[in-house]
Order: C-alpha cells, then sequence, then structure tokens
C-alpha cells in the first residue's frame, strides 16, 4: 500500500462501489457453487520505493496475485478462451506521489471529450466541491454520468464474473457481452435497452445464451440452457423473479454504465445529507493505475467497522482514462472473525471493451438463440454482410 505521502484519503459514500457493480449484471449459474472462505487477492506483492520532491516521476506499483483456487478455476477458463491471463487476472496499479489529487486533475481526461470543453458553466470545469467529503466523489461521478450519457450507445465484452451468493462463492464465469442502451433517433423513434451475451466458461455453462429487449416477452429473458444435456433448451425467466435472483445479485434489467451513473447520483446526493461526516469510510485514489493494459484511476473504498449501515468492508474501482467507464470491479465482506481475511463478496473485469461499435439489431435476433452461433456475439452491420449465418446457423 503506499504511503501517506503518496496519496491523499479522502472519504466517500459507502454504496459507491455496491452501486457500480451493477453495471456487470448478467444472469448466473445454475450449477453447484464453490465455497471459498479467503481474500481472494489476498497475496500483495508491494515494491516500495522511497521518494522526495526530486522523484515526482517515479511510481510505486503493487501487484494484486492470483493464489486461491478458485482464481485457478478462471485460469483454467481464459486458457481455454485463448486469452492471455496475466492481461486479465493480474492487475497492476501504480501511484504517482503527489500531495494532493485535485479534483481538476482527476476530471482532466474528460475536458477533451465530445461536447465537454470549452463550456465556462460546465461542472467538469466547475465541480460541486464543498466542506463535506462527498463533495469530490459527486463532482467525480456526475462528470463521468454526463459524458456516458452523451457519448455511450452500445459496447461490447468479454466479461469475467465472480459473486458469493447465499454465502458461497460461485465458479468463476467467462462470457461475450453485448449491449445497447435506450436511444432515440432524430425522428423520436426510440430502441430499448438490448442484451445478449454467450457464456465461454465454465463447461457446464458453456453456449448458455440470454437474450433481453426492455418492453418485449412480457419483461422476460430468453434464456438458451447451454451446458450439456438439452442444452438447446430455451426458456422464459422474470429477470425479478426467484430463479434469477438465486443466479446472480443483480436483475439484468440494470445492466448500462449510465443507469450505474444515475444510482450512484443519487445515493452520494443521500448520503450528503445522512452521513454528514462518513468516519467510518477511508478512500485513498491511485493515479496512473493500469489493468489489462488499459490506463485507469484506482479508487479503494475501506470501512473498518459495520458502524452507519454500510454494506461492505473493502471495494476496489477501477475507472478507464479513456473510455471512463469501470472496467475492473470487487467488493469484498468484513472477516468472519477477528484474524481472517475479508471475504471476497463481487468482483467483475470487462476484457476486450469496444464502445459505440454500431451493434445491429440482427445482434438481439431471438434466432440467435438457435442452433450453432456464427460470429461474434456483439453483430455490426459490417459483420452481417460478411457472415450472412452470423444470426443463426441450423
Amino acid at each position: 500500500m503506499p504511503t501517506s505521502s503518496m496519496t491523499r484519503r479522502l472519504r466517500t459514500s459507502a454504496n459507491v462501489a455496491s452501486t457500480l457493480t451493477l453495471s456487470c449484471v448478467v444472469l448466473g449459474s445454475l450449477t453447484n457453487s464453490l465455497p471459498v472462505c479467503a481474500d481472494e487477492t489476498a497475496s500483495v506483492a508491494q515494491s516500495a520505493v522511497k521518494m522526495d520532491e526530486s522523484e515526482i516521476g517515479r511510481v510505486s506499483v503493487q501487484k494484486i496475485a492470483v493464489e486461491d483456487q478458485t482464481d485457478q478455476l478462471a485460469k483454467q477458463a481464459i486458457a481455454e478462451l485463448g486469452l492471455d491471463e496475466a492481461n486479465v487476472i493480474q492487475q497492476v496499479s501504480a501511484t504517482s506521489p503527489v500531495k494532493s489529487f485535485s479534483t481538476r486533475d482527476a476530471l482532466a481526461p474528460l475536458m477533451d471529450a465530445k461536447g465537454t470543453a470549452g463550456n465556462a458553466e460546465d461542472h467538469r470545469l466547475h465541480p460541486p466541491i464543498d466542506d463535506h467529503p462527498l463533495g469530490w466523489a459527486l463532482g467525480f461521478a456526475k462528470a463521468h454520468a454526463d459524458h456516458i450519457r452523451q457519448n455511450v450507445s452500445d459496447y461490447s465484452c468479454k466479461l469475467i464474473k465472480r459473486e458469493r451468493i447465499d454465502g458461497e462463492l460461485q465458479t468463476p464465469q467467462i462470457m461475450d457481452l453485448a449491449v445497447r442502451v435506450e436511444q432515440s433517433n432524430e425522428q423520436g423513434d426510440v430502441s430499448p435497452l438490448s442484451v445478449f451475451l454467450q457464456y465461454q466458461s465454465p463447461r457446464t455453462l458453456r453456449d448458455r445464451r440470454v437474450l433481453y429487449i426492455e418492453g418485449e416477452n412480457e419483461g422476460k429473458a430468453r434464456v438458451r440452457k447451454g451446458g450439456g444435456a438439452l442444452s438447446y433448451l430455451v426458456l422464459s425467466i422474470d429477470p425479478h423473479g426467484r430463479q434469477a435472483k438465486e443466479q446472480s445479485n443483480y436483475p439484468i434489467t440494470d445492466i448500462g454504465f449510465d443507469k450505474i451513473m444515475s444510482r450512484l447520483i443519487g445515493l452520494i446526493e443521500f448520503d450528503m445529507e445522512n452521513d454528514p461526516t462518513g468516519d467510518n469510510t477511508e478512500v485513498t485514489y491511485f493515479r496512473n493505475a493500469r489493468v489489462m493494459g488499459r490506463p485507469a484511476t484506482h479508487i479503494q473504498i475501506v470501512h473498518p467497522s459495520k458502524e452507519g449501515g454500510v454494506t461492505f468492508h473493502r471495494a476496489n474501482a477501477y475507472i478507464d482514462d479513456e473510455l471512463h467507464v469501470p472496467i475492473r470491479l470487487e467488493v469484498y465482506d468484513w472477516p468472519a472473525a477477528e484474524g481472517d481475511s475479508p471475504e471476497l463478496k463481487e468482483e467483475y473485469t470487462y476484457a476486450d471493451l469496444k464502445l459505440n461499435v454500431g451493434l445491429a439489431n440482427a445482434t438481439f435476433a431471438s434466432t440467435r438463440l438457435k442452433g450453432k452461433l456464427d460470429g461474434p456475439v456483439g453483430l455490426t452491420q459490417s459483420d452481417v454482410k460478411a457472415s450472412p449465418n452470423a444470426v443463426a446457423k441450423d
């Protein structure tokens, strides 16, 4: 962990990381869970570097290792996909030895974003900073929320997901994901939130496919079972029903970076009114972090005790400095007993994230739940033209 001379500790909302995790929602495994009671990023090897004013350009690097049984399963799944595990699971955080983490510096990457520069009244240039410890976090959240609403229409990625459900940490899951947010064109035609995903691992879920289009199929998601026997079966699942809740911490209806940031702002404003001191929250901002080779800002939140109704012990959020969306999120519960390690509650990593690819309507065709899926999960018009069988191939 960087020394106090390297970072500035701030206070923020106990609900921040839990809310951000909603951006990674999918329907979960129907298989048996794997109990793991350990700090899943427990081994932290830090290279300590002494710094003074003359060494302002140097950084200290900490690597978060992967050692427990669950991560070994994740490695196996990643190997099956042909991905480089070092770029997906292992992450590196680097912190510049600055004496302060100013709001203007933190929002600087957004200044050059389309539609955000040059307006003197824009809160990106003048974020709402006051004496409240959440003032900085509120400005940060509003800036990113506006950027996402204005600039993100769809995205595709590989999602690596782990969740603890009913006290047991589930087997790591990897899936290809395509999302198109609700939007309207110049003629006023509205395209609803649309989600399509395909599981790649574990083997028991391979080729499970989930299709959800807001307002269609009576609000239910269509799920192709995948895995082994009867893999071709397609069921309609209520995203808010008991079956869905047993398999995932959050409903698929809450997916989307735009919705997440709106919820985050509401929670921060709520906490500013109801938690005026924030004495039980410690936050460290790591600049120049890198996740999967992407430049990011790492925000670490720690609640030493359960006082005040906070919902987690420790959380790590990595926000891409160029894409301005979260690319890795971790949430830990308090240790079960004194001397124990914190327990991982949730972990989500976005790999190969592509924004605004122009997803075609064919991406969300119900025929993609049938037969063999050919082509990428997120289809563009070019993909459809190049591969007429990309929608479905019996």
